[in-house]
């Protein structure tokens, strides 16, 4: 099992006093490495702006076949469900079926396959966009290769980059994001259920027969947290 080396608490009196997000007012491009790390790192704001009537396109990089040690049948059928998880959960957020382009490269292996990841997203991105991926300190190394793509993209298309996080809530401490420019994102009641609903999508994470679940209670808190928090100069 996966236990955070800081304190939820910590995090959140440390986190408090950020000052705000401002929304991006264009189309967003979302970078998922794997299928449910959009909606644990942003899942509220995604919910506000697609009520917003903003359009919301996702990459999913990965369909998370390789979450456990299996068999390559059952890396196949994990990957199946996965997939159909992330469906579920992101039109509980207001993304539609057809706004989701699933890339299909290898769980944990995006290090690899930076070009290929680099080259699909080029396609897609479109003057006005803004990018929403994880942080480039993230430390899973397929939330960094998703963060290094969208930065180069966001730089060679002019477009503005938003990062979230998810594995520094647990990896990480308040030193890691010292001097980052941090932003803090207030959702709505609505949209933090919506996002809670999604995240519940998401069942395989949470159960597995081939040993410890992906998540687990101590790793979900920051999604009860009553903000989300970004970096966005």
């Amino acid at each position: 099992m996966i236990v955070p080396i800081t304190d939820d608490r910590i995090w959140r009196e440390n986190l408090g006093t950020l000052r705000p997000l401002d929304l991006p007012t264009g189309p967003i491009l979302v970078i998922a490495p794997h299928p449910d790390d959009e909606t644990l790192g942003a899942g509220a704001l995604i919910a506000t702006l697609s009520a917003q009537a903003t359009r919301v396109i996702v990459v999913a990089a990965t369909d998370g076949e390789n979450a456990y040690d299996l068999p390559p049948a059952g890396r196949i059928d994990l990957g199946l469900i996965r997939e159909r998880e992330q469906r579920k959960a992101l039109g509980l957020l207001g993304v539609q079926p057809d706004s989701v382009i699933r890339l299909r490269l290898t769980d944990s292996g995006l290090m690899g396959q930076r070009s290929e990841l680099e080259r699909r997203v080029m396609e897609v991105a479109e003057p006005g966009m803004t990018i929403l991926a994880p942080w480039q300190g993230d430390f899973h190394p397929d939330h960094v290769a998703c963060a290094h793509v969208a930065c180069s993209v966001a730089q060679a298309k002019g477009l503005a980059l938003i990062s979230y996080f998810f594995w520094t809530w647990h990896r990480g401490s308040p030193e890691t994001l010292d001097g980052l420019p941090l932003r803090r994102f207030i959702p709505t009641f609505d949209a933090r259920a919506a996002k809670a609903q999604a995240i519940g999508q998401h069942r395989s994470q949470f159960e597995s027969e081939s040993g410890d679940p992906i998540l687990n209670d101590r790793l979900i808190a920051p999604i009860y947290w009553d903000f989300e928090v970004f970096l966005s100069a």
